[in-house]
């Protein structure tokens, strides 16, 4: 009788430990965690934080890359319009010799009624 009653007591102190394991079994692994893998956890802590730095580097390339595609855009809009304004600039200082140029080197001439020819294209 002393031998059932005793095997009774351990399977109840046996089921109370098991239902107290299974309601806090966050807060089991969390103090196994914290007593018994501080490596551990300190390399997962080290890992999201690393995962959380690649996606802002990530983002912060990305958005520089397009801020410099925006620059060179605006570099190439410029660079033709600066050459433009030079070009003008050369014509009004001395049209003259903008005009000899044109004629003796590359063999332009104004247009006259003399010169002008028309070519009229008949469609059908």
């Amino acid at each position: 009788m002393n031998s059932n009653n005793e095997i009774y007591q351990r399977t109840s102190v046996d089921i109370h430990n098991q239902k107290r394991s299974s309601k806090s079994l966050f807060g089991l692994i969390l103090s196994d965690l914290l007593g018994h893998q501080k490596i551990s956890l300190l390399l997962l802590v080290l890992i999201i934080i690393s995962a959380g730095a690649v996606l802002v580097i990530t983002q912060q390339v990305r958005k520089q890359l397009f801020e410099r595609e925006q620059l060179l855009l605006e570099q190439d809009v410029l660079e033709s319009e600066w050459r433009n304004l030079v070009i003008e600039e050369n014509v009004l200082a001395d049209p003259k010799r903008v005009e000899n140029k044109a004629t003796n080197q590359l063999g332009m001439s104004y247009v006259t009624p003399q010169n002008e020819t028309v070519i009229v294209i008949k469609s059908k």
